[in-house]
């Protein structure tokens, strides 16, 4: 194979998709969708804490009220302690001069219960209140009680574990997160290039364009160029969509303290590039032997289907990353990358474990892309049908295919 050839293939597909309305969409769409899910529902939420509400409290033993003026005093309810029949005040309420009406009976000091009367129930938070109320309660028991607010925090102080390997490190719950997200990107590429890439095979060979193509070069050549063109769009994708979850995530937590294990992204890479390189490898040479767009779908969805099963059966190899269905399914060349991407960000793999099954999805992958330049230069000619699986069979023996 001709590098220059290879090269040329891979800049044209690459500057022809990259500026592609479906790829723009998919890329930008996505990580848009993915802020709006992160960013939206707290600036909402954050609006909707700040927006002061007026409550009224009518507390007919005049002993809750006033810690609930001192407890609430920075809260977003305006307080106001007033006297009457509970029917004239919830007329009050009704007629717009506070939001709500809490009131406390004698027999809410003992049960706890109070009730409190909405103008809008849809739009006031009982939950929020509750948690608001609940501290000066505890107050007023302990008080009652003669238990200092010491005391109390110190009988309330949780037993807590820190849990380490027996090699004394201390472990991560965060560690995961890398090949967890390596492993989610490997797929989401795989889904999107693999059928940008199954589309153009199809549609090259639909308008029997290919004849001209393969006129100045050779199949392996085509079929080597399209797949790191598609491999480069798939990085920058991931490029982008990693930017936003680090952004979104950034506001949920701080991504500094949580110790994340950045060499495990080196342990992940291996099995991230192979495995976009076997499974696009298939999935063109998958769509070489299909006549049409829509049976090339078709079986492209059975290809993203075959990566999955491993994350379809993510329960029993998270509960034992190091048990016998773990390390089976670590061997299994189609379920080596997704296997391992959960395992290493799970537990300790052994190295040799690690090396073996990188060994094996290398030689996969070599093997692969053998077989699948083989078929895809025996099906490019095929215009008139889907090669059979005999007609596969065939293209494997022979050297060269027959033109049709």
């Amino acid at each position: 194979m001709k590098k220059a050839n290879i090269s040329t293939v891979a800049k044209w597909e690459f500057n022809k998709h990259i500026k592609s309305p479906v790829f723009l969409v998919f890329t930008f769409l996505i990580p848009a969708i993915m802020a709006l899910a992160g960013f939206l529902p707290g600036f909402i939420m954050e609006r909707m804490s700040v927006e002061e509400k007026t409550l009224f409290v009518l507390d007919e033993t005049s002993q809750l009220a006033p810690i609930l003026e001192t407890t609430l005093a920075n809260s977003r309810f305006d307080l106001e302690i007033v006297e009457g029949s509970l029917d004239e005040l919830k007329e009050q309420v009704g007629q717009d001069k506070a939001d709500g009406l809490l009131y406390i009976t004698q027999q809410s000091l003992v049960t706890g219960e109070m009730e409190l009367f909405a103008k809008d129930v849809m739009n006031f938070n009982r939950e929020e209140a509750e948690q608001l109320i609940q501290p000066a309660f505890t107050q007023y028991r302990l008080q009652v009680s003669g238990i200092s607010p010491q005391e109390f925090a110190a009988i309330l102080t949780p037993a807590s574990l820190q849990l380490f390997s027996v090699s004394g490190e201390e472990e991560n719950v965060f560690a995961f997160v890398i090949p967890l997200l390596a492993g989610m990107f490997l797929f989401v590429s795989l889904l999107f290039s693999g059928q940008i890439l199954m589309q153009s095979v199809i549609k090259e060979k639909r308008n029997r364009i290919i004849e001209i193509l393969l006129s100045s070069l050779s199949a392996s050549e085509l079929l080597a160029g399209k797949i790191l063109a598609f491999g480069g769009l798939a990085l920058i994708q991931i490029a982008i969509w990693l930017g936003v979850s680090l952004s979104v995530a950034s506001r949920f937590i701080d991504l500094g303290t949580i110790g994340l294990d950045y060499s495990l992204l080196f342990q992940a890479l291996p099995y991230f590039f192979l495995g976009y390189l076997m499974l696009a490898t298939l999935s063109a040479a998958t769509a070489a032997t299909m006549k049409d767009a829509e049976s090339g779908s078709q079986a492209h969805g059975l290809i993203f289907m075959i990566p999955m099963l491993p994350l379809m059966l993510a329960t029993p190899i998270m509960m034992a990353p190091n048990g016998v269905f773990a390390r089976i399914c670590s061997f299994i060349p189609f379920f080596t990358p997704a296997t391992m991407l959960l395992r290493i960000g799970i537990t300790k793999v052994p190295l040799w474990e690690i090396i073996a099954t990188s060994l094996i999805l290398l030689v996969s992958t070599i093997l692969f892309l053998k077989i699948g330049a083989r078929i895809y230069q025996g099906s490019l000619l095929k215009f008139d049908s889907a090669a059979s699986f005999k007609d596969i069979l065939g293209m494997l023996k022979k050297e060269k295919p027959e033109r049709e």
